[in-house]
């Protein structure tokens, strides 16, 4: 057949013409989908979105392609929707992205747990009025646990989970840190509220990872002889029940407070914890750290806690001291 033939038998086959146009329209289809989800590079303000809890697809697409036609919104849609179909479930919560980023990956991005986390630090030592300062900042709650139950630590979470599970998983790493160390002979003999509360005194009392261990070994030390604690710690405790900061000396006075938190009043260890604690420190207290001291006092000038032996020796020390600092 001539050319002429030929453009005449094109010309005049129409099904064939529409076959032709039909496939070069998928082409182009098939194309254009490849690249809008597969190379496109999406432009997400601050690389960075937060999609709200009951948000519908069509808001999801809308808020992702703000920038973007409306044909390319309605096509992301429709493409969701297909996926939600197949069991694609987007989350919502915040999501940060990497620049230059296709809609593929922030598809699978948006289907997994939020990606940005925020940081929830308790400080070791701290007291409840700075614990509830902390949670009402980030929260705009209140919230009532006792040391005993987490530890000082800094623990990531995101907008999505609430205060409640929060708190939950915080008990659950404390409960993990105890079972791990089950095995150590001092939980044997005391429980782990009081492995907890002895640390919690070392914690408002020690400077450094040394002077931890040697106040913990006096703590045991009299609590074997069966001696009151006289912590000072305790007996600032006995007073503020850790509600607000103690910002004066003790006195004479504030020693007898009869109280089940005041070593100075009690024999042995206070029913619970004094402020928060935090792992290191209680690793510490399982240490075991062995010494004879009994008896100690911080000197303000050597910026240092001074030991003793016997309480012939502490009371020597310590007259020395007041007279040197006209006490």
């Amino acid at each position: 057949m001539d050319l002429e033939g030929q453009i005449q038998l094109f010309c005049f086959n129409p099904i064939r013409n529409l076959f032709y146009i039909f496939l070069l329209l998928l082409f182009i289809i098939i194309f254009y989908f490849i690249y809008f989800f597969y190379y496109k590079n999406i432009n997400i303000e601050n690389n960075r979105i937060e999609i709200l809890k009951n948000s519908n697809l069509n808001q999801v697409s809308k808020q992702i392609l703000y920038k973007h036609s409306n044909i390319e919104k309605i096509l992301y849609n429709t493409s969701l929707k297909i996926g939600y179909l197949f069991k694609l479930n987007i989350k919502y919560g915040e999501f940060i992205f990497k620049e230059n980023i296709n809609l593929i990956d922030i598809t699978k991005i948006i289907s997994k747990p939020s990606n940005v986390y925020y940081e929830l630090k308790f400080i070791d030592g701290w007291n409840k009025y700075q614990i509830d300062k902390l949670i009402y900042k980030n929260f705009k709650k209140n919230i009532n646990f006792e040391y005993n139950e987490i530890l000082a630590d800094t623990y990531n979470y995101n907008k999505t989970e609430n205060l409640d599970k929060i708190i939950k998983n915080i008990k659950k790493y404390k409960d993990f840190f105890f079972e791990t160390n089950q095995d150590n002979e001092l939980l044997k003999k005391y429980s782990i509220n009081q492995i907890m509360t002895i640390a919690s005194l070392v914690e408002k009392e020690g400077f450094d990872d040394n002077d931890k261990k040697m106040i913990s070994s006096v703590i045991f030390n009299r609590l074997n002889k069966k001696m009151k604690l006289q912590i000072d710690a305790s007996t600032i405790y006995a007073i503020t029940k850790g509600k607000y900061e103690f910002n004066r000396k003790l006195t004479l006075k504030d020693l007898k407070i009869e109280d089940k938190y005041n070593t100075y009043f009690i024999k042995g260890l206070p029913p619970k914890p004094i402020c928060l604690i935090s792992r290191k420190t209680i690793e510490l207290v399982l240490e075991n750290y062995k010494s004879n001291y009994l008896f100690y006092f911080y000197d303000k000038n050597l910026k240092k806690h001074i030991y003793s032996l016997d309480y012939k020796n502490h009371k020597n020390k310590l007259l020395t001291y007041r007279k040197k600092n006209n006490e």
